[in-house]
């Protein structure tokens, strides 16, 4: 396993952990982090095409030295103030255990419970404590699956701060998986059945376009032309 500390600190508050392999640079998202405001925290990158996303994961959680974890993806650019907002969050909250923020850019998020992995925070010893995440939602919904399972199995609270953002330039990687999908449905369907499923027609219009891929192409060209007016500039 190829696991490295670009930014280290004596005793961190925060670690920051970054899944990546090697055919993907993670330069960008480091220099982001060395220009925060915070600056008790420590990088971990695990570097390793043999690992899936949940197991780099897990083993950037076993080697932190912070209480707690904050979790983001190698093509994210974090904000100065980043760090600085997940520990106030913590701070002001002594039962917070896992914390969601605000996602903008290729990925938009407003909190929906769908907890997801390029902007989450949480108690490391407690996420151990639960399992981590689990390899068999690996490449889809394994961090939502992560966060109801802190809902459920954790002591203490789960919560979302708009103010705890994070930048996603790029269009998100992950598919939709069927299986994966029917999966979470059948492990939790209250949950599934209060978060993903629509409560209206509208809703449930947008969500089957969805699925058929409708809002993938839509976005897929919105992000095409975007790039295509910068490049013009």
């Amino acid at each position: 396993m190829t696991l490295s500390r670009p930014i280290i600190h004596p005793k961190p508050e925060i670690s920051v952990v970054i899944p990546t392999i090697p055919e993907n640079s993670h330069e960008t998202v480091v220099e982001c982090l060395r220009s925060q405001t915070f600056d008790t925290f420590e990088v971990i990158v695990v570097d390793d095409a043999t690992l899936d996303i949940c197991e780099a994961r897990n083993a950037g959680i076993r080697a932190a030295d912070g209480e707690t974890v904050a979790l983001t993806d190698d093509d994210c650019r974090p904000p100065r103030d980043w760090l600085s907002r997940i520990a106030a969050a913590f701070e002001a909250d002594p039962d917070l255990v896992c914390l969601e923020g605000a996602v903008d850019g290729g990925r938009t998020y407003d909190g929906e419970r769908r907890y997801v992995g390029c902007n989450l925070a949480f108690d490391r010893e407690t996420a151990l404590s639960v399992g981590g995440f689990r390899s068999t939602f690996a490449g889809w919904r394994d961090d939502t699956e992560f966060g109801w399972r802190m809902e459920r199995d954790a002591d203490g609270r789960c919560a979302y701060r708009d103010e705890v953002r994070m930048h996603h330039p790029d269009q998100p990687r992950a598919t939709l998986d069927e299986a994966l999908e029917a999966r979470l449905k059948r492990e939790y369907p209250d949950r599934y059945e209060a978060v993903l499923v629509p409560d209206s027609l509208p809703g449930r219009v947008n969500d089957w376009l969805w699925r058929k891929g409708f809002w993938d192409l839509v976005d897929t060209v919105r992000y095409d032309l975007v790039n295509a007016i910068r490049s013009s500039r």
